[in-house]
């Protein structure tokens, strides 16, 4: 939980810190950027096999937990195999946060207008999502919307149509992707904070409190 924690606060993933992970793999920048795409795509598979959803995000997340330990300069001989530690680590934590959420479900009496809470907070979601993406460059939005679109195989194929049309390595481009998420995820969080206390004071559902 300690990785978790630090990759949340004070660490954001950098091009930098990114190149001394792939200088790990294969001092040819050619052969360890092959290497990454093949540890990234056993990593998916590695999480998909287990049954979590968005394998894709927790094989990023696990990448950047190597990431982080590389950059602040913990030596890893074999780096290939150590993130498969890693990816077995976070693991545990998703299976033990999953019974916990199942635990606290299964504690909780049926609420009594269950469908429209759920439909408010689906609304609630998607009013800041939207109003999150207003918020970015117009440049960032057209890059998240287009590199989060398609599926499985196309997605892949639509990333780096996309690289190229930004002029930009694969990975450069995944960086990118993840720090604009990273921003959008925070928004979300406070936004829907702020509408769901707004609601639960009798406000407008879709009023918020400005700083």
């Amino acid at each position: 939980m300690e990785d978790a924690a630090l990759n949340r606060v004070g660490w954001t993933i950098t091009q930098e810190a990114f190149d001394k992970f792939l200088v790990c793999l294969d001092a040819d920048r050619v052969l360890a950027g092959e290497a990454y795409e093949r540890v990234r795509s056993k990593l998916i598979s590695f999480f998909a096999w287990r049954g979590f959803h968005f394998a894709e995000d927790h094989a990023d997340e696990t990448i950047n937990r190597v990431v982080r330990k590389i950059d602040h300069g913990d030596e890893i001989r074999d780096v290939s195999t150590y993130v498969f530690g890693v990816a077995r680590m976070l693991t545990l934590e998703l299976l033990k946060e999953r019974e916990k959420h199942n635990a606290a479900l299964n504690e909780l009496p049926p609420p009594v207008e269950e469908n429209r809470d759920e439909d408010e907070d689906a609304q609630i979601r998607i009013a800041c999502l939207k109003q999150c993406l207003q918020n970015l460059t117009e440049e960032n939005r057209d890059m998240i919307l287009a590199y989060y679109t398609q599926e499985k195989g196309a997605k892949i194929e639509n990333r780096k149509r996309l690289a190229e049309r930004l002029k930009l390595p694969l990975n450069a481009l995944r960086i990118r992707a993840l720090r604009v998420r990273e921003k959008l995820e925070k928004c979300i969080t406070h936004c829907q904070k702020q509408m769901i206390a707004g609601r639960n004071r009798g406000g407008n559902l879709y009023r918020l409190e400005r700083k």
